[in-house]
């Protein structure tokens, strides 16, 4: 059985294993959120695109992988239980969405100006989606190593 076909079937399990499933895959993910990310917190190419795709669309799409992977994972996390919160259906999706409803209110307020400064740039498109990725990476190689334990 294949290390992709282990992880359990889902739109978002699908995304993960296309972001952090291979050292390439992840590695390039990060290069290109690093790049693009830098970019745009310099103002070398102060694009909205750019605060679109690595301020919004990337840390959204990287919060919905995140959050089904804690739903779905065993309620602990090395050796530590997982909140029930996280773990929980609805618990889970109302924190999904409040992540989802500051990293769009972040970008708003950095498009019109008032948090348009380094720093929040810097963290809206660099730091949070490489953090995030960054975890998603460690939190699907850790269910890796779990699911290959229990065979």
């Amino acid at each position: 059985m294949s290390e992709d076909s282990k992880i359990k079937n889902s739109l978002f399990s699908h995304w993960t294993v296309n972001l952090v499933g291979s050292n390439t895959t992840y590695s390039l993910n990060l290069f290109i959120n690093l790049f693009g990310g830098l970019l745009y917190s310099f103002k070398v190419v102060p694009s909205v695109y750019l605060l679109i795709l690595f301020g919004v669309v990337s840390p959204i799409l990287f919060t919905l992988c995140l959050y089904n992977f804690i739903k779905n994972s065993s309620g602990a996390f090395l050796g530590d239980t997982i909140p029930d919160a996280f773990v929980s259906r609805s618990g889970n999706r109302l924190l999904m969405l409040f992540d989802v409803c500051l990293i769009i209110g972040f970008a708003l307020l950095i498009y019109f100006g008032p948090l348009n400064y380094f720093l929040f740039r810097f963290l809206q498109t660099v730091f949070f989606p490489c953090v995030m990725l960054i975890l998603l990476r460690f939190i699907y190689l850790s269910q890796l190593n779990r699911l290959n334990d229990d065979e």
